[in-house]
């Protein structure tokens, strides 16, 4: 073989050497690059449920809800109970531009007997006619609106009265948003209502002031009558 024959071999085999060895790094920076691009996207999710998470911390939580509320008397008995729709913001900063809608409107059973609640039933329902704003709602002034007493659970063979809301707000950066609630009556038609307790002693405790007033009262006006009349 000659010198010439023998060094064009050397660098044939040089080229497909650097040849593969291109080949080889090509692999590896493609693996390297599918390694960063899945990275990265692990951090992006990362990153965005980081940011959900911290929204969620802060975020407002409007909620439309039942409220029952039994009205104790002075003897500690309890005197029926008030059904209320409440409108509160549970979460840690104010609720904007909400929108309630609900999908009937809000009727007492009984028929109402003063203007005040006439008032309530109407302001609730305008409240939540999917078309007035309510431009503020912070988690500490609830809105509360009585709709009837225990006459609204019916019978056990009539069905209760269900309202379907839907809400809709923001937050203040603009962050839209919706909430869906079920409000029924049927859940509460068998629950026992009993007083609170501290609510039922204080009653009691007025109850007994009121006996010693009309006690010491009774007390004061016999002995004025028996005492004797000067000359």
């Amino acid at each position: 073989m000659s010198d010439v024959v023998f060094w064009a071999a050397v660098q044939g085999i040089g080229t497909v050497l650097t040849a593969v060895a291109a080949v080889i790094a090509l692999v590896i920076a493609a693996r390297q690059l599918g390694q960063l691009i899945a990275s990265n996207k692990l951090l992006a999710a990362s990153n965005d449920a980081m940011t959900e998470s911290n929204i969620a911390l802060v975020r407002p939580y409007v909620v439309v809800d039942l409220e029952l509320t039994v009205m104790p008397t002075r003897s500690g008995d309890t005197a029926g109970t008030a059904v209320f729709v409440v409108v509160r913001n549970d979460g840690k900063t104010a609720a904007h531009n909400i929108m309630i809608s609900a999908d009937q409107p809000f009727r007492p059973v009984s028929t109402p007997d003063n203007p005040g609640w006439e008032k309530s039933v109407a302001h609730l329902n305008r409240l939540t006619d999917g078309v007035t704003v309510l431009r503020s709602l912070t988690n500490t002034r609830p809105l509360k609106f009585y709709l009837d007493d225990e006459s609204i659970f019916g019978v056990d063979n009539e069905p209760g009265p269900v309202w379907s809301v839907t809400l809709n707000y923001e937050d203040a950066s603009g962050r839209v948003f919706t909430d869906e609630f079920v409000l029924e009556i049927e859940p509460w038609r068998l629950s026992l209502a009993a007083a609170e307790p501290l609510r039922q002693v204080g009653k009691y405790v007025d109850s007994v002031a009121h006996e010693l007033k009309t006690l010491t009262r009774t007390i004061k006006l016999a002995a004025s009558s028996a005492a004797p009349h000067a000359h």
